[in-house]
C-alpha cells in the first residue's frame, strides 16, 4: 500500500541527505536518512525555500546530526569546515538545497511514476510500517523495566534446575508423555516411547537449566513448577519439550547494585522475547493461521536427507540447481497444508504449493531435516508471519504513520536522485590517447606512489607495560617474545605485530610514530586513543616514487570520465536552479546547532539496552 498524494504532500518538508559529497567526484547519489536530532534555536525557522518546499531549521539539524565526521562539509583545500561557523553552515545548507532541486527536477520529469519507483514505494511502505509497529508494540514497552522486575530477577539469579527431558515432534505426543510421567512411569520408558530428538552422548536425558540463560518461554515452564513436578509441553524451534524438575541449587551472586547493569540487559532481552512471542501468537490467532500437522509431517519426511550448506570440502555454497527437490508422493500433493485469513477471504495452500516454493529456495533458505519437525514448523510460521504482520500494520494505520511516510519518501527521493544522475547526466565515455596524454601532463604528480613504511607494533595494556616492552625490545628480545609477554590485542598478535605499507596519516597514532623514526629505531610508548599504549619498531622505508602512466591508465581514464560528468552535472544543476525559485536566509543560520552540539548526548543512568 502506498501513501496517498495528500499524505505525500504533508511530508515534503522532511526530505533528507546524509552524505556531504553531492558536489564531489563519484558521489552524486545522495544517501538519505531520517532520525530526529536535538539542538536549540527556533526549529520552525525557514532557512531556505526551493520552489514551494521550505527547508526548516529542524530538518537541517536532523540531517546534520546523522553525518559522521568524515562526511562533514569541506573547504576547497579539503579541510573539514567548522560547523559552528557560518561558512560550514552555508555549505551544508547548499547541499540540502541541491538535493531538493534534484528531487523536484526528477519529479517534473515523471521519475516518481517509474514502475521501479512505484513498486519500491509499496515495498518500503510495507517494510517501514512493520518496523514502526514492531517498535511500538515490542521494543518501546520492553525498555521500561520496573524495580519489581529487577528484584524478581535478582531473587532467582544464580539458581539452576536439574531436569529430565523428552522432546516430541507433536503436541499430542508431548501431552501424552507428560501424563505418563505424572502417573509415575520410569523416565526411561517415557523417553523410549515419545522422544523424537537426538540421543545425548551420555545416554542420560538430563539437562541443567541455569536461570537467565534460556528463552523465557522455556525458562518460565521450567521454573514455573515445583521441584518433582513435570512441566506442560514447551514449544521451541526443536519441538515440544516436557521436563521433570529433579532439583534446584542456588549459586553465588554479586550484590544487587553490582549486578544491576547485567540484570537490566538480560531483563530487556527477555521482555523483547516475551512480547514478541505474545504479539506473534495474537496475530496468528487474529488471521486464523492454521498448519495441518499431518501434511507437515509428510513435508518433513520429504525434506532432502542430510543436505549441507556447502559443497563437500569447500566453502562454496551449493547452487540452487544442485539441490534435491522436496519429495512428496503424487497422491499427497493436493493435501491442505496451511491457511490464513486475508482481505479477500481464506487463503489455502497445498503441499504442491509448498513444494513449488521449496524447490525454488536457496540452500540457506530451505529448512533441514536435521532441525526436527519444530524447525520446519517455525520456518513456515516465520515466512507467513511477514504477510500477517503486514496485514496487522495496515489494520493499525501504520501505513499512514507520519514517521513511516517520512522514511519512505526519503528512500524514494534517494532512488529518484540516483536515477536522475545516472540517466540524465550523460557524457561521452570515450577517452582518446591525446586527451589522456594532456591530462597526464597536468596531473601526473597526483599519482606519485606515496612513501610507505613497514615495521612491528605491540599493543600494551598501559604506559608502564609499554615502557617495559620497549626496554626488552631495545635489549634485543625477539618481537614474538615481546608480543607474548606484553601484547593485549588479539588481531595485532595474530599478525605477529606486522605493519606493512603504512603511509603517513595524522589520525593514526602508530603511523605518526613510525614516520618519526629511522630504520631500526624504536618509538617511545604512545597512546592509542582507547586507554592502551603502543610501541613500534621501524624496519624498512619504501620512498616516494614516480608512476608511469601505463601503471594507472585505467584509473586515469575513470577519473577523466568522472570529471566530465561532474562538469556536466554542475552545468545542469545550475540550469535546474534557474528553473526552480531558490531563496536562502543565511541570517537565520546563527540559530541552528553545530554538529558537535547535536552529537553531544548525555546518556541516562541504567540505559536499556546498555551500549
Amino acid at each position: 500500500m502506498s501513501p496517498s498524494p495528500a499524505n505525500t504532500a504533508t511530508v515534503r518538508n522532511h526530505r533528507s541527505v546524509t552524505a556531504m559529497t553531492l558536489l564531489t567526484l563519484s558521489a552524486m547519489v545522495v544517501i538519505l536518512a531520517v532520525l530526529s536530532g536535538c539542538g536549540g534555536g527556533d526549529k520552525d525557522a525557514v532557512l531556505a525555500t526551493v520552489g514551494k518546499t521550505e527547508i526548516l531549521a529542524s530538518y537541517y539539524e536532523d540531517r546534520l546530526v546523522k553525518l559522521e565526521e568524515n562526511e562533514l562539509p569541506r573547504a576547497q583545500d579539503g579541510t573539514t569546515l567548522d560547523m559552528s561557523l557560518l561558512e560550514g553552515k552555508q555549505e551544508f545548507l547548499e547541499t540540502l538545497i541541491n538535493k531538493e532541486v534534484m528531487v523536484q527536477t526528477a519529479e517534473s520529469m515523471g521519475l516518481d511514476n517509474d514502475p521501479n519507483i512505484v513498486n519500491a514505494r509499496e515495498a518500503l511502505s510495507s517494510y517501514e510500517s512493520s518496523q514502526i509497529m514492531w517498535d511500538k508494540v515490542i521494543q518501546d514497552p520492553a525498555n521500561t523495566i520496573s524495580p519489581e522486575e529487577l528484584e524478581a530477577f535478582y531473587a532467582k539469579m544464580g539458581s539452576s534446575r536439574k531436569c529430565q527431558y523428552v522432546i516430541c515432534n507433536f503436541r499430542d505426543d508431548a501431552e501424552a508423555a507428560k501424563k505418563m510421567a505424572d502417573d509415575g512411569t520410569d523416565w526411561e520408558d517415557v523417553v523410549h516411547q515419545y522422544h523424537d530428538g537426538g540421543d545425548p552422548p551420555s545416554g542420560i536425558y538430563e539437562i541443567q537449566v541455569p536461570f537467565g540463560r534460556y528463552n523465557p518461554e522455556f525458562e518460565d515452564g521450567v521454573f514455573g513448577v515445583e521441584v518433582g513436578e513435570v512441566t506442560d509441553p514447551i514449544n521451541s524451534i526443536y519441538g515440544y519439550w516436557v521436563l521433570k524438575v529433579l532439583g534446584e541449587k542456588t549459586g553465588k551472586k554479586p550484590p544487587l547494585e553490582e549486578a544491576k547493569a547485567q540484570i537490566l540487559d538480560v531483563t530487556h532481552i527477555r521482555k523483547v522475547s516475551r512480547l514478541k512471542e505474545e504479539f506473534l501468537k495474537s496475530v496468528e490467532e487474529k488471521f486464523e493461521l492454521t498448519i495441518h500437522e499431518d501434511a507437515l509431517w509428510k513435508c518433513y519426511q520429504g525434506l532432502p536427507g542430510g543436505e549441507t550448506l556447502f559443497r563437500e570440502g569447500t566453502q562454496d555454497p551449493r547452487k540452487q540447481d544442485e539441490l534435491a527437490p522436496l519429495d512428496i508422493a503424487s497422491e499427497d500433493l493436493d493435501m491442505p497444508f496451511y491457511s490464513y485469513m486475508s482481505r479477500e477471504g481464506t487463503k489455502e495452500y497445498t503441499l504442491l504449493d509448498y513444494k513449488i516454493h521449496f524447490d525454488k529456495m536457496s540452500v540457506f533458505q530451505r529448512p533441514k531435516d536435521t532441525e526436527m519437525l519444530g524447525g520446519l514448523r517455525n520456518k513456515i510460521k516465520s515466512d507467513l508471519g511477514k504477510t500477517l504482520l503486514n496485514y496487522e500494520a495496515e489494520d493499525r494505520g501504520m501505513f499512514e504513520d507520519p514517521v513511516v511516510l517520512a522514511k519512505v519518501n526519503i528512500k524514494i527521493e534517494e532512488m529518484m536522485v540516483g536515477k536522475l544522475y545516472s540517466e540524465v547526466v550523460q557524457i561521452d565515455e570515450q577517452v582518446t590517447p591525446e586527451q589522456m596524454e594532456a591530462f597526464w601532463a597536468e596531473h601526473a604528480e597526483d599519482y606519485f606512489a606515496r612513501e610507505n613504511r613497514a615495521g612491528r607494533l605491540v599493543v600494551c595494556q598501559d604506559v608502564r607495560k609499554a615502557a617495559e616492552a620497549r626496554t626488552e625490545a631495545a635489549a634485543g628480545a625477539a618481537w614474538g617474545e615481546i608480543l607474548v609477554a606484553y601484547g593485549v590485542d588479539v588481531e595485532n598478535k595474530s599478525k605477529a605485530g606486522s605493519l606493512e605499507k603504512i603511509v603517513l596519516n595524522d589520525d593514526n597514532p602508530f603511523s605518526v610514530a613510525m614516520f618519526a623514526l629511522q630504520p631500526g629505531e624504536l618509538s617511545e610508548p604512545f597512546p592509542l586513543g582507547d586507554g592502551r599504549f603502543g610501541v613500534v619498531l621501524l624496519e624498512s622505508v619504501e620512498p616516494r616514487r614516480e608512476v608511469e602512466m601505463n601503471e594507472v591508465r585505467e584509473a586515469v581514464g575513470q577519473r577523466m570520465r568522472e570529471l566530465r560528468k561532474e562538469e556536466m552535472f554542475q552545468s545542469m544543476l545550475a540550469k535546474w536552479k534557474e528553473d526552480i525559485a531558490v531563496e536562502t536566509f543565511d541570517d537565520r543560520l546563527a540559530g541552528v546547532a553545530s554538529w558537535t552540539e547535536l552529537r553531544t548526548v548525555t546518556a541516562p543512568e541504567n540505559l536499556v539496552p546498555r551500549n
